[in-house]
């Protein structure tokens, strides 16, 4: 075939994005529908809102039809990590999902300890003790007696390939965020998933991406499309959209959340990457992908809505830009600026209690912010460098904060390395990668990156000084 048409539906948690792709030498990328996506607080806790979500992908779907050239072959689907969907014996689901950022997950990586210390949990899973990870969301519900009424459980973008396709599958590289997957047999460990009273029926054995799980449910029109299974967490499949020319990178994947790491055919499993933090993902090609999750650009989207939310984001960063360098830097791994109520009240506490130190105008409140995730990547890319006894010699940026000129110029600058920045739209590239290989259209991962450089922009940053 000549050209190749798909759909990927994106999912991140500040908002959810169906784009069109078309291949044929090049990648035609297109953005069709973008919606927000929100925690929002439904019965005491923080979650995600369905029918809200199924709505928008409808809406994408049915525009994505009318306004894509040539026929559609297929869809895939990826999301962020660890939050899950259980289903009903009736295939519906139970429940809105809880999010990540709820409170019930509070004291849970301590409780964990009563059941198995951290370092044999690590060296089973290769996963790290983040308080989010879907080990601590289960024994955080352990006793609620809710696991009687679940007839599978499913996690994000599992879950949409359910609903587009009626067939239910865990993918490998989503179920490998939860820390209850082995990562020496890449199924589950029975060990944990006993501890955490969930019954081993309810978790199907995780399946590499590549294959199709079926077609898509007449409802939504497009008959003969494919439901294909791409790699489900984001941030692995835009490594599939990086273009390196060399494989002695770090990756930066950022949104939200940030996400630096590097590819190994081996786990990081020692002490040292233990308390430093390093948790062991899998990759699309079924290595690892020992990374670190940073915070990300929360903390620019929190301090906006502090105030008022009137500037946009470009005006936000030239204010940035335009006020001098911070004098101060906040640890951007501290838990008061998780899921705070109000981002400035939070960094006027952080400053005031360790620095003793008042911001003076809303560029300062924003400069150090930037500073402060700069120096954040840069502390965390000395630690890769100093467990693989080598250094990188360049970082490959990915996500909204590529689109930063000022993010992209100070991580250059702070860690002294070469940065190249884009394609923005990493995870959805990525997604579409996948879906050209199921089909066969491209033949390597490499034939795919050597299409993202001739489709897409990449800017380069040197440090300076």
């Amino acid at each position: 075939m000549d050209t190749f048409s798909c759909l990927a539906i994106d999912m991140g948690a500040s908002n959810i994005r169906i784009i069109s792709g078309v291949f044929s030498s090049h990648l035609e990328f297109r953005e069709i529908h973008r919606f927000e996506n929100k925690m929002e607080l439904i019965d005491g806790h923080y979650r995600w809102n369905l029918k809200s979500i199924h709505n928008g992908i409808r809406k994408g779907i049915r525009k994505a039809l009318e306004t894509t050239p040539g026929k559609i072959s297929s869809i895939g689907v990826d999301s962020w990590g660890v939050d899950f969907v259980m289903l009903g014996k009736n295939g519906e689901f139970i429940e809105y999902p809880v999010a990540y950022r709820d409170g019930r997950i509070n004291g849970m990586p301590e409780e964990w300890g009563k059941y198995m210390s951290k370092e044999e949990t690590f060296k089973r899973t290769g996963i790290n003790f983040y308080p989010f990870n879907s080990l601590f969301q289960f024994l955080s519900i352990k006793n609620s007696g809710i696991h009687k009424k679940a007839g599978r459980i499913l996690f994000i973008a599992d879950y949409i390939n359910y609903f587009l396709s009626g067939n239910a599958v865990n993918e490998l590289t989503l179920s490998s965020t939860t820390q209850m997957l082995n990562a020496h047999s890449f199924d589950w460990d029975k060990t944990i998933i006993k501890n955490l009273g969930i019954k081993p029926s309810l978790l199907a054995t995780p399946v590499k991406n590549g294959v199709i799980i079926g077609d898509l449910k007449e409802e939504f029109g497009g008959a003969g499309i494919k439901v294909t299974l791409v790699p489900g967490h984001d941030s692995a499949g835009t490594l599939l959209a990086i273009p390196n020319k060399t494989n002695n990178y770090a990756f930066l994947s950022t949104g939200t959340w940030c996400v630096m790491g590097t590819e190994s055919a081996t786990l990081f499993d020692s002490e040292q990457a233990l308390n430093g933090g390093i948790t062991n993902e899998i990759a699309a090609n079924g290595n690892f992908r020992p990374l670190k999750n940073l915070m990300g650009l929360w903390l620019i989207q929190k301090l906006r809505e502090s105030f008022g939310g009137k500037s946009s984001f470009d005006e936000i960063e030239q204010m940035a830009a335009n006020t001098p360098p911070s004098k101060f830097l906040i640890d951007t791994s501290d838990e008061i600026f998780y899921n705070p109520k109000d981002m400035k009240q939070a960094f006027d506490e952080h400053t005031h209690s360790k620095y003793g130190f008042s911001f003076s105008s809303e560029g300062e409140y924003y400069r150090c912010a930037y500073d402060s995730l700069a120096a954040s990547f840069n502390q965390c890319l000395k630690e890769f460098e100093k467990l693989r006894g080598k250094k990188f010699e360049c970082i490959h940026i990915t996500g909204g904060g590529s689109q930063s000129k000022l993010l992209c110029r100070l991580t250059a600058n702070t860690t002294g390395l070469a940065v190249y920045a884009g394609p923005v739209e990493g995870a959805s590239i990525g997604n579409l990668l996948s879906q050209a290989l199921t089909f066969k259209f491209i033949s390597s991962i490499e034939e795919g990156k050597k299409i993202v450089r001739d489709s897409f922009e990449v800017q380069e940053y040197k440090p300076e000084g």
